[in-house]
């Protein structure tokens, strides 16, 4: 029997999901999935940018010229730049006209014959210094004030915005290797509260040190830097102690307190409308999380797979306490042989590329993985390009998350991983050729903003679908001596990918299409690359290296379900949960 299977049997003879696991799930997890968004999401409020005008000298103004036409004085005083959603010529926010005081003087007395003589005004203008503006007005219907109005952070500054969400993921990037490292070596818990100490601590010195970007930057990077442990520890944790049969469930909380979450986050945000009160309540109470500490245990496995098997039977005696359970007698000496039991097999990353098959089937499916990822994280952050209400989007695009997630497990088991994958890449792939010929007009008509924002709540439930798909099908191509190395390299990859992802949505600024062109690419090929693999569902999955250069070999493209063998679900499977980029 495997070293998983002896494990579960463990856990089967002490209670399942008992009173133990429910205590950690319905006072750790639940809540924590539930606090998760504030801080991961909150940055789409606090950089947000809202509608704005250049605050002019007063030299320049219209009540100084003694010109009350507004229309009149743009013409003279400010150049034609490319509107983002008007997709034409209009008066610039960022520069104007620097005349000099003598020729200002010629515009007052003679504006009204320059209008009507465009060579005339063009030479005034060529001569003319072109300024940039220094201070502006803001929108303030929605938001008091976000981070980009109190800075200035528009125009020439307007790529701080963009590069701060970058740096969000360069930030998780570097988590994953140092958490990684830290939960291997000094164990699950302590990297969880050391995540959880980051993410505070950071979060809240970007408050006081956003009139220095470099500063600030630095602090965006250590808070996202603690986020991933917050995810994946106490789950992870949860899912090790409770029994097979009862993991669905456990995963199925979490996603719903998370959803719950989505939901909640733009109501609050709402209320607060500010960025330093909304940063605050985004990130204190999860110093809850603290007095949890004796409530959290270690990863009995973790303390197996380290040879602290007494530390590992004495918290599995407590779970059997608590569940009221008396402990198999011999519960030392399992735990003992499943310390001595079997040994690494693979050489993590580079097995993945040690054959052909292997190496090409990798590769398809880092790219249908990226796809699935790069979108989710983008749908989020494009909330700034689409129009109406931004706290009414979010909300929307939270709304049909969790529908998303049923979907997509219900289709994969139905139809098949690989038809189900691609072929929700595709619809994505038509659903953003669609925005992008409507999207010009969600400014200019009045049913624009109804059908793009409709839409985009249907992108972001079929991307939450793909998301799921695509974990399951990642965890059934590759073989179990390299499955967690296998989607630990596409989730690098895709994070890795993602850190251009703000520049693409950046691209709205230019024009509303551009983001909706990168994303139907990207869905487009992931679409092609994920038919290329093979079907997983009602198969008998590979075990060894050698097992998956023979797997699905012989299958035809057009094929549906392989009648072949019988399915044998990887045991990992059942850990299945969607972890989120940092925005």
């Amino acid at each position: 029997m495997s070293k998983e299977g002896d494990f579960d049997d463990i856990i089967d003879d002490l209670g399942g999901l008992g009173k133990y696991q429910k205590r950690l799930l319905y006072f750790l997890l639940g809540p924590l999935f539930f606090i998760m968004p504030f801080p991961l999401l909150h940055q789409v409020f606090v950089l947000h940018t809202p509608q704005f005008e250049c605050i002019h000298p007063d030299r320049v103004t219209m009540e100084t010229v003694g010109i009350n036409n507004i229309s009149v004085w743009q013409d003279l005083f400010l150049p034609q730049e490319m509107s983002p959603t008007t997709y034409a010529l209009a008066p610039s926010v960022c520069n104007y006209y620097n005349y000099s005081q003598e020729m200002i003087e010629y515009i007052r007395d003679n504006y009204e014959g320059l209008m009507l003589d465009v060579n005339a005004t063009k030479k005034i203008q060529n001569d003319a210094e072109l300024a940039a503006c220094s201070a502006w007005s803001y929108d303030t219907s929605e938001f008091f004030d976000t981070a980009v109005t109190e800075n200035d952070w528009v125009c020439q500054k307007a790529h701080y915005t963009p590069d701060l969400f970058t740096l969000a993921v360069v930030g998780l990037i570097l988590g994953t290797f140092v958490f990684s490292t830290v939960a291997d070596f000094f164990g699950r818990k302590t990297s969880f509260y050391v995540g959880t100490a980051t993410v505070i601590v950071f979060t809240l010195c970007m408050i006081p040190t956003s009139y220095n970007f470099h500063i600030f930057a630095f602090f965006k990077v250590m808070a996202a830097f603690g986020m991933l442990p917050l995810f994946q520890s106490p789950l992870n944790i949860l899912c090790e102690i409770s029994n097979v049969s009862k993991r669905g469930y456990v995963i199925c909380y979490a996603c719903m307190a998370w959803s719950l979450g989505n939901i909640a986050f733009p109501l609050v945000g709402y209320l607060i409308a500010s960025w330093k009160p909304l940063k605050v309540v985004s990130v204190v109470p999860l110093a809850f999380l603290f007095f949890t500490w004796k409530l959290l245990p270690e990863s009995p496995r973790w303390l197996v797979s380290k040879g602290r098997t007494k530390e590992a039977t004495s918290i599995l005696k407590k779970i059997a306490e608590t569940n009221d359970v008396i402990p198999p007698p011999d519960l030392g000496a399992r735990v003992e042989k499943l310390s001595e039991s079997t040994k690494e097999q693979s050489m993590g990353y580079l097995s993945l590329f040690g054959s052909s098959v292997l190496a090409i089937r990798t590769i398809l499916m880092t790219i249908g993985f990226t796809a699935s990822a790069f979108v989710y994280y983008q749908m989020v952050i494009n909330v700034s390009n689409m129009a109406g209400n931004t706290f009414l989007n979010l909300f929307l695009l939270g709304l049909v998350e969790g529908p998303g997630n049923m979907i997509g497990t219900l289709l994969a088991n139905k139809i098949g991983r690989r038809w189900t994958h691609s072929g929700l890449l595709f619809i994505n792939s038509v659903l953003f050729a669609t925005v992008m010929g409507l999207v010009q007009f969600q400014y200019t008509t009045t049913w624009g903003s109804a059908v793009i924002s409709s839409l985009c709540m249907l992108l972001k439930m079929n991307i939450s679908a793909t998301f799921v798909v695509a974990y399951i099908q990642a965890m059934e191509v590759f073989p179990t001596c390299v499955r967690q190395s296998g989607i630990g390299f596409c989730t690098f990859i895709s994070q890795t990918i993602s850190i251009g992802g703000p520049y693409c949505i950046a691209l709205g600024t230019t024009d509303l299409r551009y983001p909706y062109l990168v994303m139907f690419l990207i869905c487009v090929t992931g679409s092609v690359a994920t038919s290329f693999l093979p079907e997983t569902v009602g198969a008998k999955l590979p075990e060894t290296l050698e097992d998956a250069n023979q797997f699905g070999r012989s299958d035809k493209y057009f094929s549906f379900k392989p009648r072949t063998g019988a399915y044998q679900e990887p045991s990992e499977q059942k850990q299945i949960y969607k972890p989120k980029s940092v925005y």
